[in-house]
């Protein structure tokens, strides 16, 4: 069991400002607070396994939808298929990202240059001048998505959520007062859509649901903690 000063020195290490939502969601309680502190960066490890496998899913299947829809790797650089102002900006940064670090590229090096948000933004409206319905959607990428039922805002919605929880996760910020396990159920049926053999491989050998039933053991001190 920690003393009070060890546990001063890590809330330091932490600072208190971040500290506070823990200490707040544990009634003031501090050594609960520490372990759902703990709790709270185990979960968020397990959940980067599921979101990694789906952004890099969507990344792959997008690209070689798009490619073979408008004929060249570089599908971007066709004129009825360049996206919007933001797609643009995203794609010359990551160009000149690339070229800063060799003479020559290729497509599939944008393409992984390229962030989650880009091609989530695919499978929205698109903006003023985007119309990403007719551009992408309709003659393309509904097509990876036929077991969706919702229509696509409904699927940019569950994948913009996937992003946002995505990038908690990668920015060190707080996860635990989300609904995890219908973001991990999110996760593994938007997977489903783009790799049936990666949602069932998520499926059988995730860590997720464990470190979910984990909580409460955790926070009252019968299990302990893993960093």
């Amino acid at each position: 069991m920690m003393t009070q000063g060890e546990d001063a020195r890590l809330i330091e290490a932490i600072s208190a400002e971040r500290f506070q939502p823990f200490l707040d969601e544990c009634g003031g309680d501090q050594a609960r607070a520490m372990r759902l502190y703990a709790w709270d960066s185990e979960v968020a490890r397990a959940l980067q396994s599921p979101l990694r496998d789906l952004e890099v899913s969507l990344r792959n299947r997008v690209h070689r939808q798009l490619g073979g829809r408008y004929g060249q790797p570089d599908w971007w650089n066709v004129r009825r298929a360049e996206p919007n102002w933001y797609g643009r900006e995203e794609i010359q940064a990551a160009e000149e990202k690339l070229a800063r670090r060799r003479r020559t590229y290729e497509a599939c090096d944008v393409v992984a240059q390229l962030s989650f948000g880009f091609w989530i933004s695919l499978l929205g409206k698109g903006g003023r001048g985007g119309n990403y319905e007719m551009k992408y959607w309709n003659p393309s990428l509904r097509h990876l998505f036929r077991e969706h039922r919702g229509g696509r805002e409904a699927l940019h919605g569950q994948f913009d959520r996937m992003r946002t929880l995505r990038n908690r996760i990668a920015h060190q910020e707080r996860i635990f007062h989300r609904h995890l396990d219908q973001d991990f159920r999110t996760a593994v049926a938007l997977l489903r859509h783009l790799s049936a053999p990666m949602a069932e491989r998520h499926e059988k050998h995730s860590q997720v649901p464990e470190v979910l039933a984990r909580r409460s053991g955790v926070l009252s001190g019968r299990e302990p903690v893993r960093l």
